[in-house]
């Protein structure tokens, strides 16, 4: 995959319970055009979809933690800025994606 030419934000989590899994939070970038999740991404099953009810169910990551996957993504051509949680920014970013999701529909 060719190199992104702007950054993804990107905010690493880990679940609370006994789930060891790190999972790559893309806030900004919509799963689905109704606007009810977030683009995520984890080792096993690649990309997928996380909603902000999942989000509040876990932690952040710890840079050791999210090492490998860090790796991982920027290998897959990404250029990750990471943040510890989602900003207020990474929302409204959403929204504008979600809302020019829907004009193409």
């Amino acid at each position: 995959m060719d190199q992104d030419k702007f950054e993804t934000p990107v905010v690493f989590r880990k679940d609370r319970k006994k789930n060891p899994e790190i999972t790559a939070v893309m806030p900004c970038e919509p799963a689905d055009v109704a606007g009810h999740y977030m683009t995520c991404y984890v080792h096993v099953g690649q990309h997928g979809s996380c909603g902000m009810q999942w989000y509040h169910g876990t932690r952040a990551a710890k840079p050791s933690e999210y090492a490998d996957l860090l790796a991982e993504l920027i290998g897959l051509g990404y250029k990750p800025k990471v943040y510890k949680r989602i900003q207020p920014a990474h929302r409204n970013a959403f929204n504008a994606e979600v809302d020019r999701l829907r004009k193409r529909a």
